[in-house]
């Protein structure tokens, strides 16, 4: 079993816009690794891929997903979204 523990992170100006917690996450195999992000309001990341996809979960609040040149999707409370086109670019 592996376990994800520690503190979060301020995520960097490189990656986000606004302020960005990171907490630990779970490396991924080959696979879809596990982080948890926390977006303050008004921050987004900028463009980027996921070799192996990414599944993003909404916990609190509202927040705008799309894959590049796709439909935007509001991201709520308990919701789910996919990115699972390979080579696919997502931003949050």
């Amino acid at each position: 079993m592996d376990i994800a523990a520690g503190p979060y992170q301020e995520g960097d100006a490189a990656r986000f816009t606004g302020r960005v917690w990171l907490g630990p996450g779970l490396p991924s195999t080959g696979g879809t690794g596990m982080t948890v992000v926390h977006f303050s309001a008004g921050a987004r990341t900028h463009w980027h891929a996921h070799p192996g996809g990414q599944l993003l979960y909404g916990v609190s609040g509202r927040g705008r997903v799309r894959s590049r040149g796709g439909p935007g999707h509001t991201l709520t409370p308990r919701s789910t979204a996919k990115a699972s086109r390979p080579g696919g670019r997502v931003s949050a």
